[in-house]
């Protein structure tokens, strides 16, 4: 009778030499860190808003526990995860973006990893093959430091966000209701970030367009820029205040939210009253702006824009455009560039492609039908402002004013 054979026991690997290797370089680590620190900065710009020599302690600590977890083929510990969402804390304080932070653990682990394969490529042996084996290991140490990061990193942000957006509904409400010299609105400016003696500038646009995350993608994108700019919804309108910070900037991220927003920006001002004014200023302007057109700016429609909630009360003495520029857009047009072009007859014709005597004909037509002569003041001023109303859509049509 033969005797079954008993299955041979399994050799253990021996790994001593693959932690003699880590241990080396995680002796190294105060050393590699700078040069860690080098390749995140230079591949990831954003960055430089973080001081240097906090940024090579964080990846001095991150890769020492990397290493150390590699040692024992163990991914991070409850603690040093704990170090991981501390850091995304810290970035997030400090206004780095998230796809920056997420960016910069890739890039230091490439850089550790490559330290290794080549130390290990000099060791021979079998450490290159070993260190390969440890790869879904170092993805563990990826993917939960990163997660643990990213998710501290927007609880962070969501607490800014509800803070400072209560902050901003209480700054504006007192520029609204209030008189916007007292001190309380002072505190309430420096809160935000602004100097209250400084310059301000506001945009305006339909709330209907800006739900919250919206708003904060805004505030996200914008904020990033040099400057400040707070935002939010009242009422019908979104009112984005702005300083140190050109205009142009959020129009255009607005603008890519929405290619077909209406916007109305107000003048720059000077000083919590100017900031309140700026408001009054970009929500008459939000009133001329149209979906198709441009951003109305206060400083160039003025006019118009201060007279539009008067409307009512004007029509009886601008009606007359009403009709005439429906029915005859051809002497509306010429009306303007008569006004444009200093004037002069040639010089509008020659604008307008007509000649002289046809610009005369139009003018003279256009005094028949309103009664103004656009060569007296009177007449001529009463013919733009009308226009001006006619256009947006405050006289004529159905209903007036």
């Amino acid at each position: 009778m033969t005797t079954a054979s008993l299955p041979a026991r399994p050799v253990r690997e021996d790994w001593r030499a693959l932690a003699d290797l880590c241990a080396s370089v995680r002796a190294e680590v105060p050393r590699l860190a700078g040069g860690i620190v080098d390749a995140i900065r230079e591949e990831i710009p954003d960055y430089h808003v973080v001081p240097r020599d906090e940024q090579e302690a964080a990846v001095g600590e991150q890769f020492t526990g990397l290493l150390t977890g590699l040692i024992t083929r163990r991914g991070p510990s409850p603690e040093e995860s704990g170090h991981a969402r501390a850091l995304g804390r810290d970035r997030a304080r400090e206004g780095l973006p998230l796809h920056a932070l997420i960016g910069a653990f890739h890039v230091g682990y490439r850089e550790i990893w490559n330290v290794l394969l080549t130390r290990a490529d000099a060791r021979g042996g079998d450490l290159s093959r070993q260190l390969v084996r440890l790869v879904g290991t170092v993805w563990t140490w990826v993917e939960q430091a990163t997660g643990a990061a990213a998710e501290a990193y927007n609880e962070t942000i969501r607490a800014q966000e509800a803070a400072q957006l209560g902050l901003t509904y209480r700054f504006f409400e007192a520029l609204y209701t209030s008189s916007p010299i007292e001190v309380d609105v002072a505190r309430l400016a420096h809160s935000l970030g602004f100097d209250p003696a400084g310059t301000f500038q506001a945009v305006c646009a339909p709330s209907a367009a800006w739900a919250d995350e919206q708003l904060a993608d805004l505030r996200g994108r914008v904020g990033r820029r040099t400057g400040n700019m707070r935002c939010a919804n009242r009422g019908a309108t979104m009112v984005a205040v702005v300083q140190s910070m050109p205009v142009d900037v959020l129009i255009e991220a607005m603008r890519r939210h929405d290619p077909e927003l209406r916007i109305g920006s107000g003048l720059v001002r000077s000083g919590l009253a100017g900031a309140a004014a700026s408001i009054v200023d970009a929500q008459e302007a939000l009133a001329l702006a149209t979906a198709d057109g441009e951003a109305v700016a206060f400083g160039t429609a003025w006019l118009t824009a201060t007279l539009l909630p008067q409307a009512g009360r004007l029509m009886p003495l601008l009606d007359a455009a009403a009709e005439p520029a429906a029915s005859h857009p051809d002497l509306a047009l010429t009306v303007r560039g008569f006004a444009d072009n200093g004037f002069s007859l040639t010089a509008t014709g020659r604008a307008l492609h007509l000649h002289p005597n046809t610009v005369r004909y139009r003018l003279e037509r256009w005094r028949e039908l309103t009664g103004w002569d656009v060569h007296t003041w009177p007449g001529l001023s009463a013919s733009l402002l009308g226009l001006g109303l006619v256009e947006a859509g405050a006289l004529g049509g159905d209903g007036h004013g």
